[in-house]
C-alpha cells in the first residue's frame, strides 16, 4: 500500500511539472497584417498580439538591406523615433511615415523564460518620378547595344517597360508580327534593353516608361537611334590617307639627309680666334699696336 501511495504521488508531481511546462513554454506572438501598405507621410499602425508571458518586454527592430535599428527597447520607443512613433501593448503607431521607412519590423517579447517573435513588412507607397534614359544616337549594325532607365524615387520599385516609335515593345519580339525581325530582350526590373545583335530594323525613337501601382505612370522623352553599316569604306581612305602622308614624311626626312642639311646644321657657324702676337722692341713708356687682335 505505501509503494503504491507513493507511486501514485509521483505520479501527480510529474502531471504537474508538465502542465507548468506547458504553460511556461505556451507564449504566442502574432498580428493582425503581415504585409502593410501606406501612402507616404500618412499614419499606420503595425500590429503586435501576445499571449502566455509573465510580465513581457516588448521590443521592436527595424531590418533594411544590412541595417538594423531598434525602435522600442523595454517596451520604450528610441531616440530617433520618439517625436513620431508611440508604443502600446498591442503594437507602434506612427503618426506619419516616409518612403525612409519601407523595411521589414520585428516585434520581439519575452519574460526571461520564454520568447516569441512576428515580422511584419512595411511599404511606403511613392508614385515614380520621370525615368532617365541612356540612348545612343546612333549605333553599328551587328553589334551589341544596350539602352538602359533608371529611376530612384518609386516605392516599391516600379516595372519598366520600352516603346519604340509610339509602340509598346513586348517582352518576345518573337511573338508579335510588328517586332518579328529584331532581336533583343527587356529586363522590366532593371530597366535594360538589349540588342543582339542590331538589325537595320531597328532605328527609331525609343522611350521608357515606369510604373509601380501608385500615381500615374512616368515616360521619358522619345530618343532617336539610328542603326547604321558599318563605313568599311571610310575607315580604308582613313588607313590609306594615314600611309601616304606618312610616305612625305619619310621621304622629306631622306631627301634633307641626302641634300646635306643635317651636316650643315650640326657644324653651326665658324668660330672666331683672338690671336695674340709678341710686342716689337721699343722704348720704356712707348705703346704701339703691332697687329689686330681679332683675325
Amino acid at each position: 500500500m505505501a509503494d503504491r501511495a507513493g507511486l501514485r504521488h509521483l505520479l501527480l508531481f510529474l502531471s504537474a511539472a508538465s502542465l507548468c511546462c506547458l504553460a511556461s513554454g505556451g507564449g504566442s506572438v502574432s498580428t493582425s497584417q503581415d504585409h502593410v501598405k501606406v501612402d507616404e507621410n500618412q499614419p499606420v499602425t503595425l500590429s503586435c498580439y501576445f499571449s502566455g508571458f509573465y510580465s513581457p518586454r516588448v521590443e521592436w527592430k527595424f531590418v533594411k538591406g544590412s541595417t538594423t535599428s531598434l525602435v522600442c527597447f523595454d517596451n520604450k520607443i528610441t531616440g530617433p523615433y520618439q517625436d513620431r512613433v508611440e508604443f502600446s501593448q498591442t503594437g507602434i503607431h506612427f503618426r506619419t511615415v516616409t518612403r525612409k521607412d519601407t523595411g521589414t519590423y520585428t516585434c520581439m517579447v519575452t519574460d526571461g523564460t520564454n520568447y516569441g517573435e512576428i515580422a511584419v513588412q512595411l511599404t511606403v507607397l511613392v508614385p515614380p518620378s520621370k525615368p532617365n534614359v541612356n540612348i545612343p544616337s546612333s549605333a553599328t549594325i551587328g553589334h551589341r547595344v544596350i539602352l538602359t532607365c533608371s529611376e530612384g524615387e518609386g516605392s516599391p520599385p516600379p516595372d519598366y517597360q520600352w516603346y519604340k516609335d509610339g509602340a509598346l515593345m513586348p517582352l518576345d519580339p518573337k511573338k508579335n508580327r510588328a517586332f518579328s525581325n529584331s532581336s533583343y530582350t527587356i529586363n522590366s526590373k532593371t530597366g535594360e534593353l538589349v540588342f543582339d545583335p542590331l538589325t537595320a530594323f531597328d532605328s527609331g525613337e525609343y522611350s521608357c516608361q515606369v510604373n509601380n501601382g501608385v500615381g500615374t505612370a512616368m515616360r521619358s522623352e522619345a530618343i532617336r537611334m539610328e542603326a547604321a553599316e558599318l563605313n568599311v569604306g571610310g575607315i580604308v581612305a582613313a588607313v590609306f590617307v594615314t600611309l601616304i602622308l606618312l610616305g612625305l614624311l619619310v621621304f622629306g626626312v631622306w631627301f634633307a639627309y641626302t641634300r646635306g642639311y643635317f651636316n650643315r646644321t650640326s657644324k653651326g657657324s665658324a668660330t672666331k680666334k683672338v690671336i695674340y702676337s709678341q710686342p716689337s722692341a721699343r722704348s720704356d713708356g712707348e705703346f704701339r699696336q703691332t697687329s689686330s687682335f681679332l683675325v
